[in-house]
């Protein structure tokens, strides 16, 4: 083998070894992260499940304060849509799909969630005055 060949892999070896070091002492001490504050955390989202048109999880029913958002997550194995008597909201849920619902608590009152084509009750809101 050619000598000229051999000093190149040794200094490509080198080379990738340096930055292979460089790359592992940076990445050992990540920036400092400020902490959250308990209004900033992450909340977990209610999840409900529809198979064939019928709810396989527990009916959802919230009650918060007029102007607030109500979200919760929905998995239907067939597509439908969502519907909020009341507060005129309409959700498409795609066939084998987990969908994000948020409404915004617009009108006071008890408002019911139904699957327009199934026609199941999956829940209430109730929304009060603030």
């Amino acid at each position: 083998m050619n000598k000229r060949a051999l000093v190149y892999l040794g200094l490509a070896s080198a080379t990738l070894a340096g930055a292979y070091l460089y790359v592992q002492t940076t990445g050992m001490n990540p920036p400092e992260r400020p902490q959250a504050n308990q209004e900033d955390a992450a909340q977990a989202l209610d999840s409900l499940s529809i198979v064939d048109g019928a709810l396989t999880t527990g009916s959802y029913n919230t009650t918060v304060q007029k102007g607030q958002r109500i979200q919760f997550l929905v998995h239907s194995n067939e597509t439908d849509s969502l519907i909020v008597e009341g507060l005129d909201a309409r959700v498409p849920l795609p066939g084998n799909e987990t969908t994000l619902v948020s409404i915004k608590a617009s009108e006071p009152g008890t408002h019911t969630i139904l699957l327009d084509l199934a026609g199941t009750s999956i829940g209430t809101i109730e929304v009060l005055n603030k």
